[in-house]
């Protein structure tokens, strides 16, 4: 490892970065390094927004990936170069503005009830009934299901924050069976060796109960998320609540599903339909 590159991670872990988001950002600017065949610290404006626009066109990357590797870059030159203005007039892509996609709650609840697999029925109701991310899922322990308080404790979720979301009837009933049959101990989901479930296998669980309930929509875990956020919102629960339950940041990241809401959408009348229009 070059001392460059340990000084990188060295100052991006003193920040609180996790170790996922360290090694993007240390493949993203070695990437960027092996293009040219020099270090970064050598590199000009002019060769970044044109390997910018070579990840765009040739290696066909989305504006949203070609935009963290480029963010990688710029926490390098903050970091390792302060006085560097090489990415000051460098712009972000544009990413086209795209809707989640969300399933009825007749969908979920096929995928639920085809999903025999005791441990699988489990994950895909807390990632539905609870709103978590894969990853929250993933790193669940026994102790982190409060059935007293009828929550779900995430620990360390997305940006290192704690939270409690909701932890429903019907998820509890199957995570009791589960725990009788399975006795879990370090971590709620147990795969290979002992170690926690990883979150690639519960997509491939998600995928599967989306496939057997004949849903030709692209379905992923994460999509669950959205549903129960989507599902509370037609369901009358403010969008604040529906944050906090979330863990978001900003209400602006949560107002995405103000334009999913199927239910408030089906109850708008056309006004060629309403009583006050005068037939000719």
């Amino acid at each position: 490892m070059t001392k460059l590159r340990r000084e990188f991670i060295d100052s991006l872990q003193s920040r609180g970065l996790s170790p996922k988001t360290i090694r993007n950002y240390v493949n993203a600017v070695r990437d960027l390094s092996r293009h040219y065949g020099r270090s970064p610290c050598e590199l000009a404006s002019d060769e970044i927004v044109s390997y910018q626009l070579c990840m765009l066109r040739e290696k066909k990357l989305s504006a949203a990936t070609v935009n963290l590797h480029m963010d990688a870059v710029r926490t390098f030159f903050r970091l390792m170069l302060p006085e560097s203005r090489v990415m000051v007039d460098i712009p972000h892509v544009k990413v086209p503005k795209r809707i989640p996609v969300v399933l009825s709650r007749s969908e979920v609840q096929r995928m639920i009830e085809l999903t025999t697999n005791l441990k699988h029925k489990s994950i895909l109701m807390l990632l539905y009934g609870s709103g978590l991310r894969v990853g929250e899922c993933a790193a669940l322990k026994p102790c982190h299901i409060e059935s007293s308080r009828m929550k779900v404790r995430v620990e360390q979720g997305k940006g290192k924050k704690d939270r409690y979301t909701l932890l429903s009837n019907n998820t509890l009933l199957v995570l009791q069976d589960y725990y009788r049959r399975f006795r879990p101990k370090q971590y709620l989901f147990v795969g290979h060796r002992g170690k926690a479930l990883g979150a690639r296998m519960m997509g491939k669980a998600v995928q599967n109960a989306a496939r057997r309930a004949g849903i030709n929509k692209r379905v992923h875990a994460h999509v669950l998320r959205h549903c129960f956020a989507t599902h509370l919102l037609e369901a009358g629960v403010a969008l604040p609540i529906i944050q906090q339950l979330l863990g978001h940041d900003s209400i602006k990241t949560t107002m995405i599903y103000l334009h999913v809401g199927q239910a408030q959408i089906d109850r708008v009348v056309s006004p060629l339909d309403m009583e006050e229009v005068v037939h000719a």
